[in-house]
């Protein structure tokens, strides 16, 4: 796996002040820790970390990855960091470094930093992270290759994943390795990540703790696996969870799951599902288990499913509802939903709202709307080419949505779409038109400018730094396509800028601007470029 040590300013919550000490296991023998003199393991280096102190393990600076073979453990008589002092281990700035874990790494210690790393369980019948600290943070990695989950996380808070890889996580029984596994804490995220190819779901927030203020976003998770995965997200308990921005697909009917991309069941509270795509699933979402309230599923988009076993009459379903307490649909859009458009199961739902929704070529509903009961309000939404349909005063029906282009999963309205400026007047004016649009995506008049998908370029490319590590210049270099807005600023690992570079519209071209250090003491800092809309945030080593 590439990376690139782009970091977002979020690294900026990190703290330097104490010691940079190295990794090193191809030199003879192990040292005190110094560049020169480095230790020769990880986890002899783990015993001699402190609060604010930095660990670097030096890789290779092309693939592959420099293996590490090691037994890693936090237990709870181990270092912590502090809030303002956090315990970073990270590669080598431009080295890659996998670490091969003899079992599973546990984690007891509180506010460590991971950056940068390879994390590989070599195919073994051992969870890899078994977490019980908090404040604990996973940046950059990636986390593959077991029979057990990638993450077991177990009453820690406080947990923040982000930017990471985890995939491969199988096994050969019936039971399930999952990516993710909750099981209580507070103020947990899950950001940005990709999980893949799980034997059971990429992300589950079990039932034995309450979970609660769980945040998970921007996240791509799915499925190669067939009918061996379950789901992308299962939640069985929480409170106060937040699913937004995330894209979940191909999930399949398994003998042990329907092959519903986001399940929400058992004992969860007060839940916002917010501007998901859900995708080529055996089902979008089902909310079920009879003690689920206040769920609020806006802005999501869920499209183009698909049947498994060819049985449309329960496969294939856009939406589950078996027991649910106050549930609202706002400004949806499903599309392409080859089973029930809604499955409306005994139980159904006990206060239920659905305003500003879209409806496309969707398949007629399971079960009986009698079940909708204690109805808030169900008006103001868009039937198009729907087998069945709820109606309410405010409707708006016919053939053609006039999507973007729906053959490329492109939601968006034409500007000529007759679900623009037809949603709820009560929702206030706060909107292009003055008025709300049905569907997941709001229209917006074309400027002039490509905004739908703009070209981004690899960042990688965006800000380079050379040398890096550095004593005590380092020159930073980046280019214009175009005459642009740009702001080049330095920050240390508290956040705080350390000083301006550039702050003022630049003709295209080349640039180098040079940053001498040589008054600051040793340690991380963080180049952060801004072009027009576009940021970067590179790492920089400052040694002395």
């Amino acid at each position: 796996m590439k990376h690139c040590l782009i970091l977002l300013l979020l690294t900026s919550q990190l703290v330097f002040a104490g010691t940079i000490y190295y990794v090193d296991n191809t030199v003879n023998h192990s040292g005190n820790g110094t560049f020169d003199q480095p230790f020769t393991s990880v986890a002899g280096a783990f015993n001699q970390l402190q609060a604010g102190d930095t660990l670097f393990i030096r890789g290779n600076s092309t693939a592959p990855a420099r293996v590490y073979s090691e037994e890693l453990s936090l237990g709870s008589s181990a270092a912590s960091g502090t809030e303002g002092q956090p315990i970073v281990v990270a590669s080598y700035p431009g080295e890659l470094v996998k670490i091969v874990l003899k079992k599973s790494f546990s984690i007891y210690a509180a506010y460590w930093v991971f950056e940068n790393l390879i994390f590989d369980m070599d195919g073994k019948t051992y969870d890899l992270i078994k977490l019980k600290g908090d404040h604990d943070t996973f940046r950059h990695c990636e986390f593959t290759n077991g029979q057990r989950d990638g993450f077991d996380i177990n009453g820690a808070s406080n947990t923040l994943i982000e930017n990471c890889t985890i995939h491969n996580f199988v096994r050969s029984d019936q039971y399930d390795a999952h990516g993710i596994i909750l099981n209580g804490g507070v103020d947990n995220v899950i950001r940005n990540n990709t999980i893949y190819d799980c034997k059971g779901d990429c992300i589950q927030l079990y039932k034995e703790d309450q979970n609660y203020g769980t945040l998970i976003e921007g996240n791509d998770l799915y499925t190669t696996l067939g009918s061996n995965s379950e789901n992308a997200i299962d939640v069985k308990a929480a409170r106060n969870l937040t699913i937004r921005n995330n894209k979940m697909h191909g999930f399949h009917r398994a003998e042990d799951s329907d092959g519903v991309a986001l399940k929400i069941n058992k004992d969860t509270d007060n839940t916002l599902v917010y501007g998901n795509d859900i995708f080529e699933s055996n089902g979008g979402i089902r909310v079920s288990g009879g003690d689920v309230d206040s769920i609020r599923i806006e802005r999501n988009v869920i499209h183009d499913l698909h049947v498994d076993e060819g049985d449309s009459s329960k496969y294939g379903y856009g939406i589950q509802m078996d027991g649910v307490n106050a549930i609202q649909l706002i400004n949806n859009t499903f599309a392409n939903i080859p089973g029930p458009l809604f499955w409306i199961a005994s139980r159904g739902a006990d206060g239920f709202t659905m305003e500003n929704n879209l409806f496309f070529h969707a398949n007629k509903f399971k079960g009986s709307t009698s079940d909708l009961k204690d109805v808030v309000l169900i008006d103001y939404n868009g039937w198009f080419q729907c087998a069945e349909t709820i109606n309410g005063q405010h409707d708006v029906t016919g053939d053609d949505p006039k999507f973007v282009d729906p053959a490329a999963y492109d939601y968006h309205l034409k500007e000529n779409s007759p679900a623009i400026d037809q949603g709820d007047p009560s929702f206030g004016t706060d909107f292009p038109g003055e008025r709300i649009d049905l569907g997941a995506f709001e229209f917006k008049q074309a400027t002039g400018f490509n905004t739908n998908h703009p070209s981004v370029p690899n960042q990688s490319d965006l800000l380079r730094a050379y040398p890096n590590p550095f004593n005590p210049q380092t020159t930073l270099e980046f280019k214009l396509d175009k005459p642009s807005n740009v702001r080049l600023e330095i920050f240390d690992v508290l956040g705080q800028k350390i000083d301006t570079l550039l702050n003022r519209l630049q003709v295209p071209g080349h640039y180098r601007v040079h940053w001498q250090a040589g008054h600051l003491p040793a340690g991380i800092y963080f180049a952060r470029l801004q072009v027009n809309r576009k940021t970067c945030v590179r790492s920089i080593v400052l040694l002395k």
